[in-house]
């Protein structure tokens, strides 16, 4: 392989990760600052929740259109233009100084968010189809850290811009800054190569609702991404019910954050040459399982729990993402299996949170809501048996 060859890999992989910690960072830099935005903007609880619950869901409506976009733009300048998108709705939060505005900011980057994703995993396919699993590990971790640092410093920010949250949530569209400046290489690149691209675009996109697989794919993929969320969302609020500290919950959630984070770059690198995949999904599925259960029954650390729920969630996004990448031979197709698994997961997902929140309300207490996500763990265990497993040859084969 040659110099210009290997620094073009380089470079790709390098401009993947940036692209990849926009993916998260205008969701997850929202909640440390949520109570503030609540006061000064006059909000109900219900409302001011919709602006991490909207992107959600816009990222499984819309996830159809990345297919429909490429095939006018190409992957890789509609991959730009969506992270544009992100970048300048996450801008404009410095100026929302009304209800609507700031909820208008969560829809378009919402947006952004889905056609960038399935988009991503259709560009894996075409530039790195043996290493599909190491690069979505690339992607996950480049998520992972993006949520991470918008999360941990956004409130740091605020008191450095004289309590500007509008500021602190603003200045996350940097990322998208950095993404799209990085890209632009790739986006030249690609230009040079336009017979190839020429082939996909005149490929009409259509998502595969037929495919009983697909299906299968978009439920579990919902299933853990919604206990993700239900984590994200409640673990703080239910340690401090147990009677730790605000410090301590805290510390539990960045615990959880990490380990997810650490996780999701590690366990695809491992499995990136191994056919089965059902083994760790089991393994990860029992992880979040166990550290639920464990946070459940009480007397065992909270931080200990969160250890091993984040190890559970940290394996299971990427290897729910890798799937339809195994199941798909173009990547066209890659595309159209991963817009259709994100359209319905993410819906699932985003009902999934508040569902808890319905069990705690009614019920009065965490117990019986975290007791649906065991629920919940069991079901995707179960579906896990019916996924299919990769081998060198392309081809694929129930188990």
């Amino acid at each position: 392989m040659t110099k210009s060859k290997n620094l073009t890999i380089i470079w790709s992989v390098f401009s993947l990760f940036i692209l990849s910690m926009n993916l998260r960072a205008s969701i997850t830099s929202i909640s440390p600052v949520l109570k503030n935005i609540q006061m000064d903007l006059q909000m109900s609880s219900v409302v001011v929740s919709l602006l991490t619950a909207l992107p959600v869901f816009c990222m499984g409506i819309f996830a159809p259109l990345a297919g429909k976009l490429s095939e006018r733009w190409g992957i890789e300048l509609t991959i730009a233009l969506s992270v544009l998108l992100i970048g300048v709705s996450t801008a404009l939060r410095l100026v929302a100084t009304f209800p609507l505005f700031l909820l208008l900011t969560a829809i378009f980057s919402g947006i952004g968010i889905a056609i960038t994703g399935p988009l991503i995993s259709g560009y894996i396919k075409k530039e790195f189809p043996k290493y599909s699993s190491t690069m979505i590990g690339v992607y996950s971790a480049g998520m992972g850290i993006g949520a991470s640092l918008s999360a941990g410093l956004v409130v740091p920010i605020m008191h450095a811009f004289h309590q500007s949250w509008n500021a602190a949530l603003a200045i996350w569209s940097v990322f998208a800054l950095m993404g799209i400046i990085v890209w632009m290489p790739i986006i030249k690149k690609s230009r040079q190569a336009e017979m190839t691209i020429e082939k996909f675009v005149n490929q009409k996109s259509r998502l595969p609702w037929g495919n009983r697989y697909v299906w299968l794919l978009m439920i579990m993929f919902g299933l853990q991404s919604g206990v993700y969320y239900a984590l994200a969302t409640w673990l703080a609020p239910k340690v401090q019910d147990v009677g730790y500290s605000d410090a301590y919950a805290a510390t539990t959630v960045t615990i959880f954050s990490v380990m997810q984070m650490i996780c999701s770059f590690i366990i695809p690198i491992l499995i990136n040459n191994s056919v089965k995949r059902k083994p760790w999904m089991l393994l990860c599925a029992l992880s979040s399982f166990i550290g639920i259960l464990l946070l459940i029954t009480g007397g065992i650390s909270p931080i200990f729990c969160a250890t091993l729920m984040g190890i559970g969630a940290g394996g299971l996004f990427p290897l729910a993402m890798i799937l339809p990448l195994d199941a798909t031979a173009t990547p066209k197709e890659a595309s159209e299996w991963t817009a259709m698994v994100q359209f319905g997961g993410y819906i699932i997902s985003g009902i999934i949170p508040m569902l808890v929140g319905v069990i705690k309300d009614v019920t009065n207490t965490f117990d019986f809501a975290f007791i649906a996500l065991l629920f919940i763990l069991v079901v995707l265990m179960l579906m896990t048996f019916k996924v299919r497993a990769k081998n060198d040859s392309n081809t694929y084969f129930l188990q």
